[in-house]
C-alpha cells in the first residue's frame, strides 16, 4: 500500500498547466505535502505481456537492455530518453555535447524574435533531437506564443500517418477522437515520452487540429535502394502531404515540429534536399525555419546562437542554444524549471530487480493515454516522478531483461 499524507488538490484539466500556465502553480501552499500532487492508494501492476500496439514494441525495446549495461543495447539512446532515462546517456550521446556556438548578437529574447518573425509567414518549422526531450518542451512554448497570431494546426512528425485505405478500426485516436484531451500510446512511436505527451496536451488545450504528414512506408523502391534514395523519396512525400493540406485550407497556419534534418531550408553540400526546402518550393510560402541541434550548452540559459560555419549558409532562420542537460535524481531539470514537481516514487513501488516503469495518470484517465510522466527505473535507484499539481493514478509495469526478442527500431 502506498501510505501518503491527505492533500488539497485542485482538480483541473492539467494540460495547459503542465509546462505553461506557471503561475497556476504558484497557488499551491508551500507547506502543502508534496506541491500539491497525491497519489492514489490502489495502483495498477500488470504484466508487461498485456500491452499491444506500438507500446508493446516500446517495451520490447527496453526489455532488450541489460539494466546493468543499458547503454550496450541496440536503439539504446532513443529507449531510455523515451522511458524518462536520459541521465544515462547524455554523456555518450552527441545530441548532449557541448558545441561552442558563438551568440547571436545583439542578445534576443527568443521567442519575441520568433514571434516578430512568425507574423510575416504562415508556417513555422522547428526541429528536435528524438534523444533529448528538452526540444519538446521548446516548441510547447513556441504553442502558446503562436496561438494568439492564429497559428491552429500542429503538423508532428511522429504522428502515425496511415494510408488512407486503412480501416476506421485501425486508424490513431487523434484522428478517430480528435476531442480526447491526450494523445494515446498508439499515436506514434515517440509520442509515448513524457515531454511530447505533455506537447500534445497543451496542443490540444489551445485548440491546435494535429496533422499526421509523415510518409507512408510502402514508397514502391526496390529493396537495394541506397539510402539517399530512401531519404528523397521519404521527404518529397513529407512535403507533398503539408502541400496538400494547405492547398486545402488555405486559411491555415502552422506550426511543424520534425527531426534533426528535415527543418533544413537548402540542400547539404552533397545535395540532399530536405522536407522545409521541397516545402518552400511546393507552396512558395518562406518558412520561419528554427534549429534546436545545431548549438548546444554553451550558456547558463536559452539563447539565440549564430549558425555553425560547417552548416550552409541559409539553412535555418534561427538557431536555438539550450544550455547543458542538468539532471535532479535521475531526472531533467528543464521539467522541474517549467512547473513540475519532482516527489519520490513510493518505496513500495521500486523494484528489487530489473527494470520497473512507473506510470503516472491523471485519476479516472484511461492507460491508453500517453502519462503525464513515465519512467523506468532499476534496484537501488531513487529517480523521482516529474508531474504538476493534481491526482495520479500509477501503473506499474515490470521489464525483464531478454524477455521479448521482438525488439524492433524507430525507422
Amino acid at each position: 500500500m502506498i501510505i501518503l499524507r491527505p492533500v488539497a488538490v485542485m482538480r483541473t484539466a492539467l494540460a495547459l498547466t503542465s509546462f505553461v500556465a506557471i503561475g497556476t502553480f504558484a497557488a499551491v501552499p508551500a507547506n502543502v505535502p508534496n506541491g500539491g500532487i497525491e497519489l492514489d492508494n490502489n495502483y495498477q501492476k500488470i504484466p508487461v505481456a498485456n500491452l499491444s500496439g506500438l507500446l508493446a514494441i516500446k517495451f520490447a525495446n527496453l526489455a532488450a537492455l541489460d539494466p546493468d549495461h543499458p547503454l550496450a543495447g541496440d536503439n539504446a539512446n532513443q529507449t531510455l530518453s523515451m522511458f524518462g532515462r536520459e541521465d544515462l546517456i547524455a554523456s555518450i550521446s552527441g545530441d548532449y555535447a557541448a558545441t561552442h556556438c558563438s551568440a547571436l548578437t545583439p542578445a534576443t529574447d527568443i521567442l519575441t524574435e520568433v514571434e516578430r518573425r512568425a507574423r510575416e509567414t504562415s508556417i513555422v518549422i522547428v526541429n528536435e533531437s528524438h534523444e533529448r526531450s528538452e526540444g519538446r518542451g521548446f516548441t510547447t512554448r513556441l504553442a502558446v506564443r503562436l496561438r494568439p497570431l492564429g497559428y491552429n494546426v500542429l503538423a508532428l512528425e511522429a504522428l502515425q500517418n496511415n494510408s488512407p485505405a486503412t480501416s476506421k478500426r485501425y486508424q490513431a485516436s487523434f484522428i478517430t477522437h480528435p476531442n480526447l484531451p491526450y494523445l494515446e500510446d498508439n499515436d506514434g512511436f515517440y509520442l509515448s515520452e513524457a515531454g511530447f505527451g505533455r506537447l500534445g496536451r497543451t496542443a490540444k488545450e489551445l485548440g491546435y487540429r494535429l496533422l499526421a504528414y509523415e510518409a507512408n512506408h510502402d514508397d514502391g523502391l526496390p529493396a537495394n535502394a541506397t539510402t539517399a534514395q530512401r531519404i528523397a523519396v521519404r521527404e518529397e512525400e513529407q512535403a507533398r502531404n503539408i502541400a496538400a493540406f494547405i492547398n486545402k485550407n488555405p486559411g491555415a497556419k502552422l506550426l511543424v515540429h520534425v527531426g534533426y534534418h528535415h527543418v533544413l531550408e537548402v540542400p547539404l553540400a552533397e545535395g540532399a534536399k530536405w522536407m522545409a526546402a521541397r516545402l518552400k518550393e511546393k507552396t512558395g510560402i518562406d518558412p520561419l525555419t528554427i534549429s534546436q541541434t545545431d548549438c548546444r550548452g554553451d550558456d547558463l540559459s536559452d539563447r539565440l546562437a549564430v549558425l555553425p560555419a560547417d552548416q550552409p549558409a541559409g539553412s535555418v532562420d534561427l538557431v536555438v542554444d539550450h544550455p547543458i542537460a542538468r539532471f535532479d535524481r535521475g531526472r531533467p531539470v528543464w521539467r522541474a524549471t517549467a512547473g513540475d514537481r519532482l516527489i519520490s516514487v513510493p518505496r513500495a513501488l521500486r523494484p528489487s530487480t530489473g527494470w520497473r516503469v512507473i506510470e503516472a495518470r491523471p485519476v479516472n484517465e484511461p492507460v491508453a493515454s500517453v502519462p503525464m510522466d513515465r519512467v523506468a527505473i532499476r534496484p537501488d535507484e531513487d529517480v523521482g516522478l516529474l508531474l504538476p499539481p493534481g491526482k495520479y493514478q500509477l501503473r506499474v509495469i515490470d521489464v525483464k531483461w531478454g524477455s521479448n526478442k521482438v525488439a524492433k527500431s524507430a525507422h
